[in-house]
């Protein structure tokens, strides 16, 4: 078991993720391996789930974290704790954001599930005081545990839940927001159902995630040869010049219907601030379109 580590905004260890939220803890506990990765993405939901979400929810963490993913969750049952154990099935890396300081345990069913975590190379984090247990830690720890991630992945929600308040964040802090849809005449999915209509990212296939995320093979993505505008067929013709990946990719994920910019952002497996970046370059080379505001659509070839 690896030693207990209490970090402050002011020690170099303390995550960068939170860092460059300000949304972090004044202090926390860790317990395990790094905090820090290349991509973390939040697989949260129900407590109660369906059979099927809590495999899709193991098979999507073991996916994920077989390409070297971090998955990140909250350390409940249900949804939550398969995730964990998908990843730990992968041999890869998970990190618990728990709803405690790190003398406590919840759920105490998990005790066992924390102890293998926290011997790493996954991690145990504690955002409260080492005794701290209160309601309102499930909301603070949210907060953590979204801005911990690059992405977020409801598999399951109901009305209330803890799941909607996980993507309420995601939506404040700009990361794209997946939900697995279900058909209508499926009970326990009615939060999952409302981020949908609100404009979450349908998670039709988990090939999908993992192009956002840039976790195709080789033989799945674009050649140098295939980025410029003109020589993609489902692109609009445009400039001549060479597009750069960045700007590939975010044309790519858009279309001639308005899509938010968060939306594209996550089809192309780009942050937020990078994908703007490139969204203002393709609008000034008139490639792109805004309108309305935040949303932007491809340029149709007879508009030019």
């Amino acid at each position: 078991m690896t030693d207990l580590v209490h970090l402050t905004p002011l020690d170099p260890r303390y995550p960068s993720r939170l860092r460059a939220f300000e949304v972090g803890p004044v202090s926390m506990t860790v317990q395990g391996g790094s905090t820090e990765a290349l991509l973390a993405v939040a697989v949260v939901g129900s407590r109660s789930p369906t059979w099927g979400a809590r495999r899709y929810a193991h098979r999507l963490a073991q996916e994920l974290a077989a390409a070297g993913v971090v998955i990140v969750s909250g350390g409940a049952v249900g949804i939550d704790g398969a995730a964990h154990q998908g990843a730990l099935a992968a041999g890869g890396r998970t990190w618990v954001v728990a709803p405690t300081g790190h003398e406590r345990c919840f759920p105490p069913d998990h005790a066992g599930l924390f102890a293998e975590i926290a011997r790493g190379p996954g991690a145990m984090i504690w955002p409260f005081s080492p005794r701290y247990t209160h309601r309102s830690a499930f909301h603070a720890r949210n907060r953590v545990l979204v801005a911990l991630s690059d992405s977020v992945v409801v598999v399951q929600a109901g009305d209330p839940s803890g799941a909607l308040h996980a993507a309420s964040w995601a939506r404040r802090l700009n990361k794209p927001l997946w939900v697995v849809p279900v058909p209508p005449w499926v009970t326990g999915f009615e939060g999952s159902r409302r981020l949908l209509e609100s404009g979450a990212l349908p998670l039709t296939s988990t090939h999908l995630l993992r192009g956002a995320l840039g976790l195709l093979p080789p033989g799945n993505r674009p050649g140098r040869a295939e980025r410029t505008i003109g020589a993609c067929p489902s692109l609009p013709p445009g400039p001549a010049r060479d597009l750069s990946e960045r700007e590939f990719n975010v044309l790519a994920a858009t279309s001639t219907d308005p899509r938010h910019a968060d939306a594209i952002a996550a089809g192309a497996g780009m942050s937020p601030q990078a994908t703007t970046a490139a969204l203002l370059t393709l609008a000034l080379e008139n490639v792109v379109v805004e309108g309305p505001p935040g949303f932007f659509r491809r340029r149709e070839a007879h508009n030019r």
